[in-house]
């Protein structure tokens, strides 16, 4: 029998180790930057070769450039505590995979900026298996130079870096507009910017921050936008057009309503023409803080959204229809919104919870809403009735909707789908723990607040309840692996541990508490 050593590990047990090391179990590599400093993966490489073909790529997957009055460079994976290098190096720049490049618009008029970029090892192929390439493009009030002066330093430099990067065909632009008032050459200047950025790019993401000013959403002259974070407010028809111009590259929409009714402009043009969405996969819909904004009137239309995948709204439904729900029965399988009994009605009325309505439905987050009354329960444990043998992930936010989870669930049947329940915001006993295991025989994630008031184990001791299950439960839930319990009174401590006990003696494969 061979002996196993470190260097004989395969690397997905390399890769698996280097997440504990640093923290960050899973996908981690998107989130080195965040949390890891660079004292953590020193040691890493210099294991041995099979450990350092694992941990440079993850180490140097980013680089992040700053040009203006101070050019400076970190790789991704310090950028948390900042090392900064004076020169880019041919070893490390192999491995990475995605260029972010802020710019100080005003800040790089003069040639030094160019001189330093030249300095710094920077050059054709630089960054020869870089794919992505991220643009801040900031604007600042104070300007020593004319617009024209810093565009044309601008577009030098992005040829420049261009030339460095010759794969890339995915970029992502955040135009932060510092500048007060609408100066329209700045405008001008900025659309030429990004055209010059994009055209040749198979994918591009836009990001406008606090602003959608007519001058500057007009001059962006992008046509292959797959994902645009915005703002929808006074002047939402400037932004529409742009919007309506890439309507079949769009996959991705952010969007911030200030008034819903106008909403209606996103999938009408001025000339009353409905605008689809046929790649649209992600549409997400927030609020300003503390806003009201409306609902927007019912539309009687084709679907203007018929791939779309994931639906999420941080507020109130602001539909009077199923709009966002319609002829997307095959693909919408991540819902996330806020329910009360009226929505509830409403897309009840609109057949949406109908037999053969979202068979892709797998992720529901329920969220939190004030003013449910008892009277109402009924329409909620119909709904329930309808979600339940759906869905794998289901996240409720609302006290009352668990309680009426828990009533929903009759004590011979089970929902064999749900794989993850998490009840936030909520507190559940003991006894309704063990309903909820029974119920779902297929859950393996179970996250929720422990109380032991009003339990109906309460009356009997440890001995009797262990004895109880033992004698009813042969497993208990054969799949639950994490029972995640937060937040209970420090007095209840000693019982939260037992019921722990008594759950991982019924309970085979519990390993993560």
């Amino acid at each position: 029998m061979t002996a196993l050593t470190l260097a004989s590990l395969p690397p997905h047990i390399i890769k698996s180790i280097i997440g504990y090391v640093i923290e960050a179990p899973g996908d981690f590599e998107d989130l080195i930057a965040e949390h890891v400093s660079v004292n953590v993966f020193k040691p890493l490489p210099h294991v041995c070769g099979s450990w350092r073909a694992v941990a440079m790529p993850i180490m140097f997957s980013g680089c992040n450039v700053s040009l203006g009055s101070n050019t400076m460079f970190a790789y991704q994976a310090v950028e948390a505590n900042p090392c900064m290098v004076e020169r880019v190096s041919p070893l490390y720049n192999k491995y990475v995979r995605v260029v972010s490049l802020k710019i100080d618009y005003f800040g790089i008029a003069d040639g030094s900026v160019m001189q330093r970029l030249q300095g710094s090892g920077f050059g054709a192929s630089c960054f020869p298996n870089a794919r992505q390439a991220n643009f801040e493009i900031e604007f600042t009030p104070v300007s020593t130079v004319g617009a024209a002066e810093a565009l044309d330093n601008v577009k030098q430099i992005i040829v420049f870096l261009q030339q460095a990067l010759p794969k890339v065909n995915s970029t992502s632009i955040e135009i932060i507009d510092r500048i007060p008032g609408d100066r329209d050459i700045h405008s001008h200047a900025l659309g030429v910017l990004v055209d010059h950025v994009t055209q040749d790019n198979s994918s591009t993401k836009l990001q406008l921050q606090q602003t959608s000013r007519p001058s500057i959403v007009d001059s962006l002259c992008v046509h292959n936008l797959t994902n645009l974070e915005c703002q929808w407010d006074s002047n939402h028809m400037h932004l529409a057009r742009l919007i309506h111009a890439n309507s079949r590259t769009l996959q991705q929409l952010r969007i911030c309503v200030h008034e819903m009714p106008k909403f209606r402009n996103l999938i009408f043009t001025e000339t009353n023409a409905l605008v689809v969405f046929p790649y649209l996969e992600h549409l997400i819909i927030r609020k300003p803080p503390h806003a009201r904004v409306g609902v927007m009137p019912a539309i009687d239309c084709v679907a203007p959204f018929p791939r779309l995948k994931r639906l999420q709204v941080t507020f109130e439904y602001p539909f009077s229809d199923d709009l966002p729900f319609r002829s997307n029965n095959s693909s919408l399988g991540i819902v996330s919104i806020m329910l009360d009994h009226r929505t509830i009605r409403l897309l009840s009325a609109y057949a949406v919870f109908g037999k053969d309505r979202l068979r892709a439905l797998q992720h529901l987050v329920v969220g939190k809403l004030d003013g449910q009354r008892a009277e109402q329960n009924d329409c909620y444990r119909d709904f329930f009735n309808w979600v339940l043998p759906r869905v794998r992930y289901l996240f409720i936010h609302n006290p009352l909707d668990t309680q009426i989870l828990l009533q929903t669930l009759p004590p011979k049947r089970d929902f064999g789908n749900l794989e993850l329940l998490s009840v936030l915001h909520s507190t559940i006993s003991l006894s309704q723990i063990v309903q909820m295991l029974v119920a779902f025989p297929q859950l393996k994630t179970l996250v929720c607040q422990y109380s032991n008031m009003g339990d109906k184990f309460s009356g009997m001791s440890i001995r009797q309840v262990a004895a109880m299950l033992r004698s009813k439960y042969d497993p208990l839930n054969q799949h639950i692996q994490t029972l995640c319990i937060y937040d209970f009174p420090a007095n209840s401590i000693n019982m939260v541990a037992a019921s722990i006990l008594l759950l991982a003696d019924r309970c085979p494969h519990l390993r993560m508490i």
